[in-house]
């Protein structure tokens, strides 16, 4: 695999992007093949095994485009597709899912407290808290000492997919949520946003715990964890050629709205079915 080939990222819809756009400001030499499964959104409300399916088919088509590396940009897959995509791409390319970099950030804080909310699936999974306690338990501590308590809060995601992240209505929302979980404010030391979508709704969930509680999300981590892993196997980039690819399994305006206000207007967005045959 050349150091030249693009960076594959993929998730069902909008939410990708902020780990995308991270990517592309952390590693501006890099391009990054995009695909984002909005015929299928949201996968936070879909099976295990259909999440697993649409994952593995993504991740083949990346690879087949000759992606040197993927990155699974979604918790839901990343939490129930992970093991399957490593399988189906073996050792062509590694694979990097959005959930274990922020675990590793949340037990480097030295957080005590943590709520992490996500998608009904990301959270049925208990993904977030098993590599929690199981990261305190290997740091030497006990696990029992820590506080983690997980969270679904499925409205979220179809909302700021909606573009609603950006409306006076999503702060009521995520209060409600967050007083039925028991996360007051001041209740928590760090909250982790385990879906990519909520990195975009940031701000709401801020007011609404107060500043004694951090937020811990994916673009930045993940971007971080996709340098090291480019290092480590001799495929960062030396000089960007071309440009960043982006395809959807259905074109959206919403999509089309967040893929402008990531990467700029004048983007071109190309519509990939799949499932077509």
């Amino acid at each position: 695999m050349k150091a030249s080939a693009p960076v594959g990222v993929f998730d069902s819809g909008i939410g990708g992007l902020t780990v995308a756009h991270a990517i592309g400001e952390r590693l501006p030499l890099e391009r990054i093949h995009y695909f984002g499964d909005t015929a299928h959104m949201p996968y936070g409300e879909r099976s295990p095994a259909l999440v697993r399916r649409y994952a593995v088919r993504i991740a083949r088509h990346l690879v087949d485009k000759g992606c040197k590396a993927l990155v699974i940009a979604c918790n839901t897959a990343s939490a129930n597709a992970l093991d399957a995509v490593r399988e189906e791409v073996g050792d062509r390319v590694p694979v990097l899912d959005v959930v274990a970099p922020v675990v590793a950030r949340a037990v480097a804080s030295g957080a005590e407290r943590i709520g992490v909310v996500g998608t009904r699936a990301t959270i049925t999974s208990g993904l977030y808290g098993q590599l929690l306690r199981q990261a305190f338990a290997a740091g030497g501590g006990n696990s029992d000492t820590h506080d983690v308590r997980e969270f679904a809060t499925p409205l979220l995601a179809p909302l700021i997919e909606e573009g609603w992240h950006t409306n006076d209505i999503i702060e009521p929302i995520i209060r409600g949520y967050l007083e039925r979980a028991g996360f007051a404010a001041g209740d928590l030391d760090a909250l982790i946003l385990g879906c990519t979508h909520y990195p975009l709704a940031s701000a709401s969930f801020s007011k609404v715990l107060g500043g004694g509680t951090h937020m811990l999300d994916a673009p930045e981590a993940v971007a971080e964890a996709l340098a090291e892993v480019l290092r480590n196997h001799g495929l960062a980039s030396e000089d960007q050629r071309g440009e960043h690819r982006f395809e959807v399994s259905d074109l959206t305006p919403s999509f089309s709205a967040s893929a402008e206000l990531f990467f700029g207007t004048g983007l071109k967005l190309q519509p990939f079915d799949l499932w077509a045959d």
